[in-house]
């Protein structure tokens, strides 16, 4: 195990800490959504769920501090209504740094 000073342990991004990173973010439009429950099963981050009864079913996602979501739209492209779009991107801060992040678009479909 290395030795990291005060100094190196202040600047390593936390997870709990929203300065540090930032999670990704899903947005649910209710009224497409049909709770079939596609999106809650793909998800790599478990950050989605299902609940309601019959036509009340709809997917949610989980409000933690723990950072879940990936915004790796593996939901919005198993989604067949269009009901999920991702709102932005993870970014965790301090010494991790993303190059050449373009904006967010839909994923391809085959």
């Amino acid at each position: 195990m290395g030795y990291l000073t005060f100094r190196e342990r202040m600047t390593i991004p936390t997870y709990n800490d929203p300065e540090a990173c930032r999670v990704g973010k899903v947005v649910i439009d209710h009224e497409k959504c049909n709770g079939c429950g596609n999106c809650a099963l793909i998800c790599p981050g478990a950050c989605l769920y299902v609940a309601g009864i019959g036509k009340d079913r709809k997917a949610y996602m989980i409000e933690r501090m723990v950072p879940d979501c990936m915004s790796c739209n593996d939901c919005a492209a198993i989604c067949r209504r269009g009901a999920i779009k991702a709102a932005h991107g993870y970014d965790f801060g301090g010494f991790y740094k993303v190059l050449h992040r373009a904006e967010m678009v839909p994923p391809r479909n085959f």
